[in-house]
């Protein structure tokens, strides 16, 4: 989302720009998870919700060289939940941005520290990293990051640390020091020349035995890591990821574009392992002014039959990846709970769209149309449902596929402008699942899959 500063405030040596946004809107969802239920299939979800999200952004400049960033927020939130109930009963405000920006002294190092934005290097065509992403700033890391030019436009550096979560804070639970932190050190090296651009990257990272991954454990495991705990596992587990993206303009009016991503951890157990890569590629043509059509395609590594030998999916920390806005990723949609939220991971796929519709002043749309097929082995998934409790825990019907399971997507959607800053919303979309298996889902959910509707309309404010 763009920021659009309106506001200065002078106080001695100081410059302050307050920016910020707000959006509500209302959500007609049919069959999420393609049953209606949440995931493991114990409670129905709501067909109408009514959401709202705000936020604010300041900005504390002492001058060009020296800032800081701060930014508060109430998440997406429904009404009649939460800090939007009746007299307010909880209130739910967060800071979502907190860091500090300089450069160093009679160079050109900028160093960035404190809670921040960080994604690892992804072409535009699907938003950010399926790996690490920031998600237009709304998705963030305590960091620190250094970035550089090496060579005059051409090349630069960026390199930095980050730790995802620490378990016990400043102190563990008892004298025995335990590893309860996930921290890791990345770099990337962006390339500039004309008509191309290319990032290589690459992530390390350290998992203690004792940290707590909370939502990031599925992303990041192996369903044999569920099994009991065996002392010969690591204290200290590696994980380690390497890619480059890639952005080619010299075929103009045409642009390509390319991810390729190995990653993989080195437990003491191979059951506990997970490793595998994912690769991407789109086209776009770009010699229409009402107009941008693409194909989008994308492969991922996929489970085998066995649990012994740990995961043969690519490892992932913090994912936003999508093609074209496809209904089926949760990607770059407008409106949040606006997604079937498919893993990409361990399935094939494509993608068809014509963005950037305009044949009416203010008014711009996109037409998207995405299929997907597993390529996660039957048997793996029905072993890793089995020692992780079944499905919506480590894995989820319509969200990881089986080969021989399919998913097709599609979704239109506008977005007016009614003012300068403030847009109208209207998203729609369909998605149908095709050949869930009754033996590896179980009957009571694959037999209640059906078609997935949704229709989302609000304002978004931008001030």
């Amino acid at each position: 989302m763009a920021w659009l500063a309106v506001t200065t405030v002078s106080a001695p040596c100081m410059d302050v720009n307050i920016v910020g946004d707000g959006r509500i809107y209302g959500n007609f969802f049919i069959n999420h998870n393609y049953t209606g239920w949440n995931e493991d299939g114990t409670q129905t979800e709501d067909t109408v919700n009514f959401w709202q999200r705000f936020r604010l952004r300041f900005d504390f400049k002492a001058h060009e060289n020296l800032s800081f960033r701060l930014g508060m927020r109430v998440d997406d939130e429904n009404w009649g939940h939460g800090t939007f109930t009746a007299d307010a009963p909880e209130v739910s405000i967060e800071a979502y941005l907190a860091y500090l920006q300089f450069k160093w002294p009679d160079t050109d190092i900028l160093v960035t520290a404190g809670y921040q934005p960080v994604s690892m290097p992804q072409s535009e065509a699907f938003y950010d990293s399926v790996v690490m992403a920031n998600d237009d700033g709304d998705q963030s890391t305590a960091a620190l990051v250094i970035s550089s030019p090496l060579w005059e436009d051409v090349l630069s550096i960026n390199a930095g640390f980050t730790r995802f979560l620490d378990t016990n804070g400043a102190f563990d639970t008892d004298t025995t020091q335990v590893g309860d932190e996930f921290d890791a050190y990345f770099m990337n090296l962006p390339i500039a020349l004309e008509g191309i651009k290319l990032s290589p990257w690459g992530m390390v990272g350290i998992l203690g035995k004792a940290a707590d991954l909370d939502d990031m454990r599925n992303g990041l495991t192996s369903a044999g890591s569920f099994l009991p705990p065996n002392s010969r596992e690591y204290n200290q587990t590696p994980y380690w990821w390497a890619g480059a993206s890639m952005e080619l303009e010299v075929l103009d009016p045409f642009k390509v574009y390319a991810d390729f991503v190995y990653g993989a951890s080195a437990n003491a157990l191979d059951s506990s392992r997970r490793g595998g890569w994912f690769v991407d590629a789109a086209v776009e043509y770009t010699g229409f002014d009402f107009m941008t059509p693409g194909v989008y395609a994308w492969m991922g590594s996929g489970e085998n039959a066995s649990l012994a030998d740990g995961s043969e999916r690519l490892p992932v920390v913090m994912p936003k990846w999508g093609p074209a806005t496809s209904f089926l990723f949760d990607c770059d949609q407008a409106l949040s709970d606006a997604s079937m939220e498919t893993d990409p991971t361990g399935t094939i796929g494509f993608a068809l769209a014509l963005k950037d519709i305009s044949f009416i002043e203010d008014l711009t749309s996109r037409l998207t149309f995405a299929m997907v097929f597993g390529q996660n082995s039957s048997a793996g998934i029905r072993r890793a449902l089995a020692v992780t409790g079944g499905n919506g825990g480590y894995m989820t019907m319509g969200q990881q596929l089986a080969v021989g399971e399919q998913l097709v997507g599609v979704n239109f959607d506008h977005y007016y402008d009614l003012y300068e800053n403030l847009t109208l919303n209207l998203e729609t979309g369909f998605a149908q699942g095709f050949g869930f298996q009754n033996n590896v889902w179980g009957r009571r959910f694959a037999e209640a899959a059906g078609p997935a509707w949704k229709c989302g309309l609000g304002v978004t404010y931008t001030f």
